[in-house]
């Protein structure tokens, strides 16, 4: 027993280990959704109240808005104000390494350590690409518990266990994150394989799904919540680079993860089909149709290839189980997969594998080193909005500036109505005509821009400002420019840190 102890310890820490590489890298707040939880969170504990409309914003302050994350915000909060941003981010670790490990346990549970251990490692390629503090983390986790405890209950349907902790877990879930709706899907992947081929579950399973819908009523916005999940779409008037699909990515930016998500895609099918052929009997049908539901949101949308990446883990290794039932407690196996995986671990370190990520740039906790500059000028100047400001940074601007200062727009697409985007956001950055107009209804004092905005109308906005008689640059670090309207209020500062046009290359 000894002996099979040090390489299941060398297979659990490396793969943890490896993912908490990909997970320890700076925080940068200007283009992060997290400043925004983290008020969400302060605004929650303090007036005992839940956001249900976009405040935060002068353009369209009364637009009515369902915060499905709004548990997360204040646990967020609270562990800010406690432990500050080192603090968030080891518990956002935490969280995400909590979530790999339910899902490795149950990968473990169905084909032995070793097998567990290659295939948890070939995942954590992919979730490298969602390693930006998130509450979607929340969903990870839950989701692996339900996986998890579902499959338990159809290897023992006397494991009653279940029917208090997906219920609980459910009223949870539902106020942290939207994908929620994920827990109802992979209790309905397991009803609909009780109707099937094991009719003796259906009905514990169906008092199961009641329960866990029950549970999840018990929101601030009741049923809402739900209708909610699907009709957000209907009101996304920004088109994100996280919701496209990945042939469509794969053609504008460079990501290692768009390969290995097709490598693991092709294992993923391989392994049904072999395991089909090997012994169909034994093929979890519930495995079959959540691997079809994740593989159709990998595919269309990269934000959920790494959710993909986690339910691989389990998923193949079930499959494998079954075409290789008499390899996967082999104890050679095991000690051969131990190294392989300790290899595994040398390799991401030696090389720095995780820069080749989104978000990675290097090793480190807490926020960036100056992350704060461009709010300090602003502060340190006591420069005044309104304040004109692109999407990528409004939670930025939201966490440093708010109450004192409301934002034009940030990150949120479901926070403000299509139209505001399609006829007053773009098309002002497009048309100076258009921005003169909008200038003359919100008398804007500062310009505060992410400038690493790749949009075509962020781009042509930047450079009408650089060469605009009435604005001044006088500011610019890494990722944020800010100007200053000409104004005899604004002279003292423009005097002393206006910038020369000759530091805009593109000018």
């Amino acid at each position: 027993m000894n002996e099979d102890l040090f390489p299941k310890v060398i297979i659990m820490g490396a793969v943890l280990l490896i993912y908490g590489f990909f997970l320890a890298h700076p925080i940068d707040l200007v283009t992060a959704d997290l400043g925004r939880h983290i008020e969400n969170g302060k605004m929650m504990f303090e007036n005992s109240a839940v956001l249900s409309t976009n405040f935060y914003s002068y353009t369209t302050p009364d637009f009515s808005v369902v915060n499905h994350h709004w548990g997360s915000g204040l646990i967020l909060f609270l562990v800010w104000k406690l432990f500050g941003f080192v603090g968030v981010h080891l518990f956002f670790i935490l969280v995400s390494l909590a979530a790999l490990f339910v899902f490795f346990w149950h990968g473990k549970r169905c084909a032995g350590w070793g097998v567990a251990g290659i295939v948890t490692l070939l995942s954590i390629w992919l979730l490298g690409e969602r390693t930006e503090i998130r509450p979607e983390v929340v969903s990870y986790f839950f989701a692996g518990l339900f996986f998890l405890l579902l499959s338990k209950f159809r290897d023992d349907p006397k494991n009653i266990r279940i029917f208090w902790a997906l219920p609980l877990i459910g009223v949870f879930w539902v106020n942290s994150h939207i994908y929620f709706i994920l827990g109802l899907l992979i209790i309905g992947a397991y009803l609909l394989e009780s109707l099937l081929v094991k009719r003796e579950q259906f009905i514990p399973l169906l008092k199961i799904f009641g329960a866990t819908i029950v549970a999840m009523i018990i929101n601030p916005y009741g049923i809402y919540a739900f209708t909610a999940v699907f009709t957000i779409f209907n009101n996304y008037g920004y088109r994100l680079a996280e919701n496209q699909p990945v042939w469509f990515m794969e053609k504008i930016m460079a990501d290692p993860a768009f390969f290995i998500f097709k490598i693991i895609f092709a294992l993923l099918v391989i392994s049904f089909v072999w395991a089909f052929w090997k012994d169909r009997k034994k093929v979890a049908l519930s495995n079959l149709f959540i691997a079809i539901g994740l593989s159709i949101m990998g595919w269309f949308a990269v934000r959920n290839i790494a959710l993909f990446g986690l339910f691989a883990i389990p998923i193949i290794c079930a499959n494998a189980a079954i075409i290789f039932s008499s390899l996967c407690e082999n104890k050679v196996l095991l000690r051969i997969n131990a190294i392989f995986v300790g290899v595994g671990l040398l390799v991401t370190i030696l090389f720095t594998i995780p820069q080749h990520f989104p978000y990675w740039r290097s090793f480190g906790f807490g926020v960036e080193a100056g992350n704060d500059a461009s709010i300090k000028f602003l502060q340190e100047n006591n420069i005044k909005g309104p304040i004109f400001n692109n999407y990528d940074i409004g939670g930025y601007l939201i966490f440093h500036l708010y109450p004192q200062e409301k934002v034009f727009v940030d990150n949120r697409p479901e926070a403000y109505p299509t139209s505001f985007f399609q006829e007053v956001y773009i098309p002002m950055q497009e048309d100076n005509k258009i921005w003169q107009r909008k200038f003359n209804q919100y008398k804007f004092n500062s310009i505060v821009f992410s400038y690493h905005d790749a949009t075509p109308w962020g781009q042509t906005f930047l450079l009408n400002r650089i060469n605009d008689p009435d604005w001044a640059p006088v500011f610019v670090d890494n990722k944020v420019l800010i100007f200053l309207r000409r104004t005899k209020e604004n002279s003292v500062v423009i005097k002393k840190f206006e910038l020369p046009k000759s530091i805009f290359s593109h000018a």
